[in-house]
């Protein structure tokens, strides 16, 4: 028994161990990111959601076109002096009756209503089509900004762990000149000193990171777990493009931004709607039919001296009769109802139209933003790559100079606070270039490729 409980418990560590190994960090590429923020999003699925009550108007204004038919049933119970409803004669017995008809109508014409609404409910389909398109072009913006956040805040802290390892060195270099009595206690301390501030900027790139990944799953719509990490790519370098102009990208831009598009459908729809307006001005011509017949159980069958009773389903088939009726209804005044309809669908076609100048307008005012932003941000990290140049050989030969003794520690504190401060403001430089070479491409109808 004492053998058995010292074996259980040195399995103990073999199981955690084993637990630990199962739950590995999965590294999530960027297309697998965009991929589940698209299954989950909210607002994406709602729009899908939209678009169907779309196609279940569009399939209910087709049946529009078929007759419509009903069957109507009823049964009562007479006492008393009443009508007999199959002889017309009046009786003075309790009977009970049964009344059977199927009535159909037919919409011959009225002034195109239905095809004008068909119509109508087939652009909202497709206008709601490219409206699910633009809210999953929302997700993929924000999706991109999110991942490059991540993998710019990995740049980050990778930056300030070098520098606290660097000043990490220079502190055990100085302790020992300062044992060696070549260089003041005075240095020692303010070298600590920056050692504390740079693994306090670890610290705090290392939040940020955290607070990164966060945002990134809260756009994902996934839970936060400890066990998210992003796939860090092989970033090249930006290079200058060869920008097309302002005019030549809008016109792209206006080709292949779904917003566009279906903005202009939806004014159709509104002409489309407009019709059906007007259509109601017209009269309206109707085919009906009504096959009907009935049942009394006070009707007899035969001489009146030896009545004979009279089945029910003999009364039913003698009692059939039908009828076919056409309908003119010819519309004279509606209390302003159709004119006031009409109005309103004019008002919402003037209203679609500038909807749809507004996205355009809106889409030109982001693509020259965007172009303008591309521009000065190419600008900015090719300055700040020749000043992180300069700055690295002003803090090397510092570096060299401390080493010697020949500069105090403050000056050489002064020189890498500068270096550490330039490799940051070219991370930053860069990734906000690569962002906005994204976007640019994005409105030109290009994927979205980090990697």
């Amino acid at each position: 028994m004492i053998k058995m409980n010292k074996l259980i418990w040195m399995m103990i560590p073999l199981l955690l161990a084993g637990n630990g190994v199962t739950a590995q960090v999965k590294r999530w590429k960027f297309r697998e990111c965009l991929d589940t923020a698209l299954v989950h999003n909210i607002t994406v699925n709602q729009s899908r959601l939209t678009n169907e009550l779309n196609k279940v108007s569009l399939e209910q204004s087709k049946a529009g076109r078929i007759p419509s038919v009903s069957a109507n049933a009823s049964e009562g119970l007479s006492l008393g002096k009443n009508v007999d409803p199959t002889t017309n004669s009046f009786v003075t017995q309790a009977y009970h009756s049964t009344n059977l008809s199927i009535n159909g109508s037919y919409n011959l014409f009225n002034g195109l209503q239905n095809a004008n609404t068909i119509r109508q409910n087939r652009l909202n389909v497709e206008a709601g089509q490219y409206d699910i398109e633009k809210v999953k072009n929302d997700v993929t913006l924000n999706i991109t900004t999110g991942y490059l956040q991540v993998l710019f805040a990995y740049e980050v802290l990778s930056a300030a762990k070098n520098q606290a390892e660097v000043t990490a060195a220079q502190v055990d270099r100085t302790q020992k000149m300062v044992e060696a009595g070549k260089s003041p206690e005075s240095d020692l301390l303010q070298i600590r000193s920056q050692q504390a501030t740079d693994n306090l900027s670890v610290i705090t790139a290392q939040n940020q990171l955290d607070l990164a990944k966060v945002t990134l799953m809260q756009l994902m719509e996934i839970p936060v777990t400890d066990l998210f990490d992003v796939e860090i790519p092989t970033m090249l370098e930006p290079t200058q493009q060869i920008l097309n102009t302002n005019e030549e990208i809008y016109r792209r831009s206006l080709a292949v931004m779904p917003q566009i598009t279906g903005y202009t459908i939806k004014t159709d729809a509104a002409l489309m709607a407009q019709k059906v307006s007007e259509g109601a001005r017209w009269p309206r011509l109707t085919l009906g039919a009504n096959l009907n017949t009935n049942f009394a159980s006070s009707r007899t069958q035969g001489s009146v001296v030896n009545p004979e009773g009279y089945p029910f389903f003999e009364q039913i088939w003698d009692n059939i009769g039908q009828s076919l009726n056409l309908g003119l209804s010819i519309p004279i005044y509606s209390n302003r109802q159709i004119k006031s309809n009409i109005d309103r669908a004019k008002i919402n076609v003037l209203n679609a139209r500038l909807n749809e100048q507004n996205v355009k307008n809106v889409l030109r005012k982001n693509v020259e933003q965007t172009a303008t932003d591309l521009k000065a941000a190419s600008k900015k990290y090719e300055a700040t790559r020749e000043q992180l140049r300069a700055v690295e050989a002003a803090y090397l030969n510092a570096e060299k100079k401390y080493g010697v003794g020949v500069m105090n520690a403050t000056d050489f504190l002064i020189q890498k606070n500068n270096f550490f401060q330039s490799q940051s403001n070219l991370i930053q430089a860069k990734y906000d270039y690569i962002f906005k070479s994204k976007i640019l491409d994005f409105y030109q109808g290009k994927d979205i490729q980090i990697n």
